[in-house]
């Protein structure tokens, strides 16, 4: 069985019982969840589709990561029979709450590398997380007067 098929049905069902399943496109980042589901009253959940057995890649488990870390739960649903129980959990799921264990495919965590010592001083995301000095900030945005 085909992913499509899988994501058909999940839209389907999610219509049914009242939400929308937005599908998830970007220019911008690659890895993002399939669908972006939405239930009254505000519930986000973002959902990966996949055929039956198979597994998120790594740049898709890093967009999960960051996802929850911000708080929004990421479900993978790879088979017909974990549908119905997905959107039981969201519809009694209160939002600011933990999500509810087990449900959809299990993901494997995210392998968390160790970075070198001088890479250190950076946030999950890769920024830096060093201060600007604001006196040099300040002169890369003065405007050359002429």
């Amino acid at each position: 069985m085909r992913e499509y098929v899988v994501e058909n049905e999940f839209v389907k069902a999610v219509r049914k019982a009242g939400g929308v399943a937005y599908k998830l496109t970007s220019q911008t980042a690659n890895g993002l969840p399939d669908r972006l589901v939405l239930f009254f009253p505000a519930k986000t959940i973002f959902v990966e589709l996949k055929a039956p057995g198979k597994q998120l890649r790594p740049l898709q488990r890093k967009r999960r990561y960051q996802l929850m870390k911000l708080g929004f739960p990421v479900l993978c649903i790879d088979r017909f029979s974990q549908i119905k129980p997905c959107i039981e959990a969201i519809l009694s799921w209160t939002p600011g709450e933990p999500f509810p264990e087990g449900i959809g495919a299990k993901i494997p965590e995210l392998e968390m590398a160790q970075l070198p010592d001088h890479q250190k001083d950076m946030d999950d995301y890769g920024d830096t997380l060093e201060l600007e000095d604001p006196a040099v900030l300040a002169d890369f945005y003065e405007l050359d007067e002429e």
